[in-house]
């Protein structure tokens, strides 16, 4: 299986801790954002238009081609990964796409973490097991 995650770029070791617990149960990773250039610009995407359309494509790509998108819940508000919820809830609510999780503890609520497409895991181990 092919897996998404999406988290806050100010908690991208979280999100590499998820990837590589999805590594190691052996699914691949439709692309990983954290060791990309969407870190390099944490400042502010504005400063190169061009780089920044490119990371914005990429991104998305990488949710249209998972066959499943989790979210990783942080300390940390995140911005981009709200965009990327988005896009698999309207993939999942076409039918294309069945796995659509938030891990963690929810410190930052948003009413999507609650549309009925959503799962819920404590963490992603207990997803995994739950496949």
């Amino acid at each position: 299986m092919k897996v998404y995650v999406a988290g806050p770029l100010a908690d991208a070791a979280a999100v590499r801790a998820v990837q590589d617990a999805v590594v190691a149960a052996g699914h691949q990773l439709s692309l990983d954002w954290t060791r990309g250039p969407d870190v390099a610009f944490a400042d502010g995407y504005g400063s190169d238009l061009a780089m920044s359309a490119d990371i914005a494509t990429t991104d998305l790509d990488g949710v249209m081609d998972a066959d499943a998108v989790l979210v990783v819940a942080s300390d940390h508000e995140g911005r981009g990964m709200f965009v990327e919820l988005g896009a698999a809830l309207a993939r999942a609510r076409e039918g294309d796409l069945a796995h659509v999780v938030v891990v963690g503890h929810v410190r930052h609520d948003s009413v999507f973490y609650y549309h009925p497409a959503v799962q819920r895991a404590s963490t992603v181990e207990e997803w995994l097991a739950s496949l």
